[in-house]
């Protein structure tokens, strides 16, 4: 949530600092600002609603300097207005503040300052950092002094950068919580919450740990903990390139995301795959421990939680284990029994995910191992996780998860045929099966794809609804709420998804011939069932959409509208079916008007509670 960029270096800091505003808009997007030192003195810009808005001021307003701090801002307390807007300013409007996070007791920290005097404009938590500063400053302290006094005054998780007139060409920052990152190119220095606000300028990068701080000058970066130790600085190359993070040849970064599904299946395959063996080279567990546990606790958000049902059938079906699901906002508040063999399992895409991040936490406070599906081998879960498997899904840059999403799935089945065959529980005929079936999922995904015309048709029917139900079984169950759940992301149409079984006690009364059902039901144990759910949607008025096994002719005739996947097993189709979902909820976004990369009030790394 909210994105910042600093930069102290040779080249236009307005320009710097735009350019990485763009390439961190998917953290948010409520509003933009920046703050520029022009030698001593300090000027700041804002404007409301999306980077674009800052641009058109930056031309009718331009600033010029060498050192600056911006952001934009996902709005946590106070409503996206310019006032609201990052930086914030002490009275004096001589210290500038961004800030990603929550500062949990800003209240009594506010009430403390206005009683001394200072004078609040805005209503956000942040802006009691920079009358905290001016405060410590008035009472004789160095910045620097001032700036660990903030510091240790501030509850809650935060990611902090500021500038100031009383230290030319100095950034001050600090990370407790929330991602904060320095790079380094020629003779120059930025810092920003993610990595591609920072290329193709930055060749190496510096992961900061949790409550460290420090400054980064034209010389060089200086690193602290709270308690004055220094830390030497750990640099890294960074490998990301410009053509990673932008959108090619496409409209939207969610569709060629979409698009990259089969070659980044094919990338996994080369990493994972070795003559029908399945291999983990980065996790840190060994064949022993994996063989005695009998209880996988997984916890997860949004898409992640949505492939972790996914995964905790495979874990049940592969290598016989007891699995069970959770929301990390639930898990960590309900006292989770640990026992011996037990291994918390935590999916999450950036790996900044606060709630997720809170439950490995808890885990460990507990004397629990936990095992990271990650996207970001540099994250936070990535270093407090006990051993961690990479997704390898490539940056995602899309607020709505797609790659990530099946990339998720991937790897939680290949976990799970692994931990089976060490365990000897898995025989090695039914694994090579399963393996010869997932190695064809690439050229069924293009398959798929080429379907987007007819899937088009069923968006321009689908753009002036206001519901829609998804319906699925089994493995497809979670397919149905990840289905409803891209639709509501993008569209903005309200989605349910469903379990089938449960379709008839209850949701069943919300079927009209104004609310459409999502049919879930390719070839496999539970498709007659399937078809109950249709008949019963279907004598209701319900408009059908299926999502069936090529050459099902018997659901196509009952079906408004189909879309059809390749055969598979029915136990790898949620890699199939998640293709015309994800589709769907694009081209029925795109119908809408809707900005599909910008979904409202979203955004793509939550990392607040």
């Amino acid at each position: 949530m909210c994105g910042i960029v600093g930069y102290i270096g040779p080249k236009s800091v307005e320009s710097v600092l735009i350019n990485g505003l763009k390439k961190l808009e998917y953290r948010g997007y409520d509003s933009a600002g920046m703050a520029v030192l022009d030698g001593a003195e300090l000027s700041t810009r804002k404007a409301l609603g999306k980077i674009a808005e800052l641009e058109k001021q930056l031309k009718g307003q331009p600033v010029d300097g060498t050192t600056g701090i911006a952001h934009t801002r996902w709005a946590t307390h106070g409503e996206p207005s310019t006032i609201n807007a990052h930086p914030h300013l002490n009275n004096e409007r001589n210290i500038a503040v961004v800030h990603n996070g929550i500062f949990e007791n800003y209240a009594k920290l506010k009430a403390e300052l206005m009683d001394d005097g200072y004078v609040f404009v805005s209503e956000t938590d942040t802006e009691v950092a920079p009358h905290l500063l001016e405060k410590y400053i008035d009472e004789g302290f160095s910045l620097d002094e001032a700036f660990v006094r903030m510091l240790k005054r501030l509850e809650g998780q935060y990611a902090i950068a500021c500038i100031s007139e009383k230290m030319e060409k100095k950034i001050y920052f600090a990370r407790k919580g929330s991602p904060l990152i320095l790079a380094r190119g020629n003779n120059e220095y930025l810092l920003a919450s993610d990595i591609p606000a920072v290329i193709p300028i930055a060749h190496e990068a510096i992961y900061l740990e949790d409550e460290q701080w420090g400054y980064i000058t034209e010389q060089g970066v200086s690193i602290f903990n709270l308690a004055g130790a220094v830390v030497e600085p750990q640099w890294q190359s960074v490998s990301l390139k410009e053509e990673d993070v932008d959108k090619g040849d496409f409209e939207y970064l969610m569709l060629k995301e979409i698009y990259e599904q089969p070659d980044v299946f094919e990338r996994i395959f080369k990493e994972r795959i070795d003559d029908s063996f399945i291999h983990f080279p980065e996790l840190k567990f060994g064949k022993e421990y994996l063989a005695r546990v009998g209880r996988m606790l997984i916890q997860a958000c949004g898409t992640s939680l949505n492939a972790g049902m996914i995964g905790r059938m495979y874990l049940e079906q592969y290598a016989h284990i007891s699995a069970e699901t959770d929301y990390s906002s639930e898990w960590r508040y309900r006292n989770p029994l640990a026992s011996g063999d037990s291994l918390v399992v935590g999916i999450s895409q950036s790996g900044e995910t606060a709630d997720t991040l809170a439950g490995v936490r808890e885990a460990k406070a507990k004397f629990m191992r936990v095992l990271s599906f990650l996207n970001n081998i540099n994250s936070t879960m990535a270093r407090e996780s006990d051993a961690m498997i990479h997704l390898m899904a490539g940056p995602e840059i899309g607020v709505a998860s797609t790659k990530a999403f099946t990339a998720q799935v991937l790897n939680l089945l290949f976990f799970s045929l692994y931990v089976g065959s060490i365990k000897w529980l898995l025989p090695a005929e039914e694994r090579r099966e399963v393996l010869k079936e997932i190695l064809a999922l690439p050229e069924k995904m293009r398959k798929i794809l080429k379907s987007h015309e007819q899937i088009k048709q069923i968006a321009e029917y689908l753009k002036d609804k206001n519901d829609t139900i998804f319906l699925g079984r089994t493995y497809n169950y979670p397919s149905a709420l990840e289905g409803a759940l891209k639709l509501k992301e993008i569209s903005y149409i309200h989605a349910s998804g469903y379990a089938g079984g449960e379709f008839k006690h209850g949701p069943l009364a919300l079927v009209s011939d104004n609310v459409p059902v999502v049919i879930i039901a390719p070839q496999g144990e539970i498709r007659t069932k399937m078809i109950s759910n249709l008949k019963e949607a279907q004598s209701r008025k319900g408009t059908i959409i299926s999502i069936i096994t090529e050459g099902d002719e018997e659901i196509k005739k009952e079906s408004d509208y189909f879309v059809e996947i390749p055969p598979c097993l029915e136990s790898i189709s949620p890699l199939l079916v998640a293709i015309p979902l994800q589709l769907l909820a694009y081209y029925t976004a795109i119908a809408r008007g809707c900005d599909v990369d910008r979904p409202r009030n979203l955004a793509k790394s939550v990392t607040v509670e």
